[in-house]
């Protein structure tokens, strides 16, 4: 008998320092099919502006070709590193425009898409290749995600997303297999392109809602402080071996002063080293406060509907009540150790301008990781005193 097949489209966006994650994603899909989708009757095709697009002319704005080239997709993949990409006639660059048309579509209709965005961690060959405007933008952009709700993730090597997309793209399938699936009509892009800032969405959340949004929150308030906690290792061990490699000099000099050279040398690199570590806790400061921020609030309005709406739901409420006092209880010891990070770097002695300049760039984004915190224990402790 014939069997009924299902094809999800896979749009693929990234600027162009990622080529070798865009060609690796086809062998990914091509496993993918084989494996996942020979069992469930699925076929997954990838879309790139390279094989689904074309030559041609526009008087809009060349963005405008690839975006009328691409069919309608299901899933959105993008991804970002060192470079944002090229400005269009309204975004800061093509990635992004794919991607604020992707999410229009789900503010729309939440059961036609599902996104997932990826950012690499790993540093370039050489520190040359680094674009501060372009990172800069980047990181702007990653701040801006979790506003949006958008859980994204960080890989560091090509084989780490490859792994994460075998898990990731099966589990937002059946995401939208489990929806109920409306006709999506035909848009006229640039038409939404100026309708994303005039959407809004009113609903009114229930118990089980509430719940799900401090589940969802609180996950992507954490795996922001993980990241900050991988990245804090990571610097320590990096400033450990600089110390190592002078007091070895040392050593082998024979306890000789050392060149001024070879000095700068190695504090050029541990500079290099402690501003690498600000760029990549910078954006996860405000996704981790705006998701805590949220999951709070939620927390504190679930109470609100057991006491209104329920009268015998004492026991749900302290379950709640030590819930939120066990999170508060960990928060003074994730500053404590911040705090203590914080003086670590404050004491490193000024010996170049580099080192310096990175000493203040570390020490000013740990202020306001810690003052962040603070602020994240007054508001929970305020919740707790009002239970």
């Amino acid at each position: 008998m014939p069997e009924n097949i299902s094809k999800y489209r896979i749009f693929l966006a990234s600027p162009s320092d990622l080529t070798e994650e865009r060609e690796s994603i086809d062998a990914v899909v091509s496993e993918l099919n084989f494996n996942y989708g020979n069992q469930n009757n699925i076929i997954i095709e990838v879309l790139k502006w390279e094989t689904n697009s074309a030559p041609g002319i526009s008087n809009t704005g060349v963005q405008d070709l690839i975006n009328n080239d691409i069919p309608q997709y299901d899933l959105f993949i993008g991804l970002l590193w060192m470079r944002f990409g090229t400005p269009t006639k309204l975004f800061g660059s093509g990635t992004e425009e794919e991607f604020e048309l992707a999410h229009l579509r789900f503010l729309k209709d939440p059961s036609s898409i599902q996104i997932l965005f990826y950012f690499k961690n790993a540093l370039p060959a050489t520190f040359d290749d680094i674009d501060p405007d372009q990172l800069s933008k980047v990181k702007k952009f990653k701040s801006s995600l979790g506003e949006k709700n958008i859980l994204f993730w960080d890989f560091d090597q090509n084989e780490d997303l490859c792994r994460f997309l075998r898990t990731h793209i099966p589990a937002r399938i059946e995401t939208l297999k489990k929806i109920s699936v409306l006709p999506v009509a035909e848009v006229e892009k640039n038409e939404d392109i100026l309708q994303i800032a005039e959407i809004i969405i009113e609903e009114e959340f229930g118990i089980l809602d509430y719940q799900e949004l401090i589940e969802d929150s609180f996950a992507i308030s954490n795996h922001s402080l993980n990241i900050i906690s991988e990245a804090t290792r990571w610097v320590g061990n990096e400033m450990n071996k600089k110390t190592k490699e002078i007091d070895k000099l040392v050593a082998q000099n024979h306890n000789q002063p050392i060149s001024f050279k070879v000095q700068r040398n190695i504090f050029v690199k541990t500079a290099n080293a402690m501003n690498d570590f600000a760029n990549r806790i910078e954006p996860e400061i405000p996704i981790y406060f705006s998701n805590f921020e949220k999951g709070i609030d939620s927390f504190s309005k679930l109470i609100n509907i057991y006491k209104s709406d329920f009268e015998n739901k004492k026991e749900e409420i302290n379950e709640l009540k030590v819930s939120l006092k066990n999170l508060i209880d960990n928060i003074p010891k994730t500053i404590e150790s911040t705090n203590g990070f914080l003086i670590t770097i404050e004491s490193l002695p000024r010996m170049s301008k580099e080192l310096n300049a990175a000493r203040k760039n570390v020490t000013d984004k740990l202020r306001d990781l810690i003052n962040r915190i603070e602020v994240s224990l007054s508001i929970a402790s305020e919740v707790y005193k009002n239970i």
